[in-house]
């Protein structure tokens, strides 16, 4: 048995809210404002006029080493509060994120500050974009297959905000810079304890989709790349896997929080109610895509949940990665 003991979130202080930043994006894309889109709150380690202002890319990680490690430890004390667990109990911390880039990895920073054992073993997780939490949770899950008295510390950290570039007018810029917000998540899972448990996990890379999503990095930093045939490929596929997978009713799903056109490209494929999906959906209104720590959030809005619930997460390569839970209402 893997279970989620704890969880923990946490957002920075600058609030976005949809209309407000509609606004902002306008005045840099005009056809904006005729545009019926969703309305998504977002939070933002700067104010959001300073994303305006040209910063290098030294700059922005600059940003980045100072800001990840605070959200990255509010998350993490949050989550071990939560688990009643001790950073000392810690025996494995895997740390994500995509949208910076440190050396020492994030999680030596993040273990002086909270106490970690100077052998607690490491592994940064750096290239898996959005789909990068869900396969920290495999990770876990399958150290802990090996290693049920262990400790795993998963911490997914997200600026998003910092890879945005004013100079870049692409359509790609723009449907990232109104969804994508900043922030952090934290599980602590023991083979040991109750909890929201983990019982099996899967990875699926699709063929010939490596240039559907993820980054270019260019000479002034992170240029997305969000093709618009992505929830096309989605829904025509992900069906036959999920169903290889996990079949049988299920009682919840927890879906990355991607955005609309994902939710129903999820929905149509697995012929699921409209309100399946409805605290997937509740996230991104609040939140934003929160890329790799998108699917903590869910998970902790579903942590009460009672049955078999279904994890699905998105990533670059095209990469689905699927997580079999079932939920005690802990």
């Amino acid at each position: 048995m893997t279970s989620i003991t704890g969880l923990g979130l946490a957002v920075p202080g600058h609030r976005l809210p949809a209309e407000e930043g509609r606004q902002v994006m306008s005045a840099h894309w005009p056809r904006l404002s005729a545009m019926n889109m969703e309305p998504v709150d977002r939070f933002l380690v700067t104010p959001v006029d300073e994303l305006f202002q040209p910063r290098s890319l030294g700059s922005r990680m600059r940003q980045y080493e100072v800001e990840a490690p605070l959200l990255a430890e509010l998350a993490v004390t949050r989550a071990l509060a939560a688990a009643g667990t001790e950073p000392t109990d810690v025996d494995v911390v895997i740390s994500v994120s995509c949208t910076g880039y440190m050396v020492p990895s994030l999680e030596v920073t993040l273990g002086r500050r909270i106490g970690l054992r100077p052998d607690v073993v490491r592994v940064p997780l750096t290239e898996l974009g959005c789909s990068g939490g869900a396969a920290a949770l495999s990770l876990a899950h399958r150290c802990l297959l090996a290693r049920p008295g262990d400790v795993v510390l998963v911490v997914c950290v997200e600026l998003c905000s910092l890879t945005f570039d004013p100079e870049d007018h692409s359509l790609d810029n723009l449907t990232a810079s109104l969804v994508f917000g900043d922030g952090a998540a934290a599980a602590i899972l023991t083979g040991r304890a109750p909890g929201l448990e983990l019982t099996a996990t899967r990875t699926h890379l699709f063929r010939d989709t490596e240039g559907l999503l993820g980054f270019r990095l260019t000479d002034s930093g992170f240029q997305p790349v969000l093709d618009r045939r992505l929830a096309v490929v989605l829904e025509r596929g992900i069906g036959q896997v999920v169903s290889q997978f996990r079949e049988g009713p299920l009682d919840f799903y927890a879906v990355h929080a991607g955005g609309p056109r994902i939710f129903e490209a999820v929905e149509r494929a697995l012929c699921l109610g409209p309100d399946a999906l409805s605290q997937s959906r509740k996230v991104f209104r609040e939140y934003g895509n929160l890329s790799s720590a998108s699917i903590l959030f869910v998970l902790s809005a579903l942590a009460d949940r009672t049955g078999h619930g279904l994890a699905l997460a998105f990533g670059p390569g095209l990469t689905l990665e699927m997580l079999a839970l079932v939920g005690g209402g802990v």
